[in-house]
């Protein structure tokens, strides 16, 4: 008869606790908002992979060491300003507009920006370029960079 009260004892907790944390899980809306109102605000740039590939050919996938002076970061205003500061002292600074197809496409110097967009939800965005990069000369570069809130 004890087994029987503590099987059920251990059920009923199962239970609580289940819907305990589904009860105060937030739900995901981002998916309600256009990409327009996701990307605005700032978000903190949390790795950068590049792929190499030479001659249609994969030859190395790295990701490059971040040396924050003082933060890396990405940021989307609601007018269309756009900053883009990545282990340098000073930001590129400039705008920025989506194009077809998911593309997001900056104007700013000293250096513009051509991303696809992979992933947006609220506290993960995800874009990649592809073309060329004078550290690898003759390579296509494939430059995924994930930002975080």
């Amino acid at each position: 008869m004890k087994t029987t009260y503590t099987s059920l004892l251990i059920i009923a907790g199962l239970f609580s606790v289940i819907f305990l944390f589904n009860a105060c899980a937030k739900p995901d809306n981002s998916a309600i908002l256009p990409k327009e109102q996701q990307v605005v605000g700032t978000w903190s740039i949390n790795r950068i992979q590049l792929k190499i590939y030479v001659n249609g050919t994969f030859m190395m996938d790295t990701i490059l060491k971040q040396t924050p002076n003082p933060v890396n970061y990405v940021s989307f205003d609601a007018n269309g300003g756009f900053e883009y500061k990545f282990n340098t002292a000073s930001a590129d600074v400039g705008s920025y507009e989506f194009a077809g197809g998911g593309a997001l496409i900056t104007n700013s110097t000293p250096r513009s920006y051509n991303w696809t967009m992979l992933t947006l939800t609220n506290v993960l965005f995800t874009v990649v370029s592809k073309g060329a990069d004078p550290a690898f000369p003759g390579a296509l570069v494939e430059r995924y960079q994930t930002f975080v809130r």
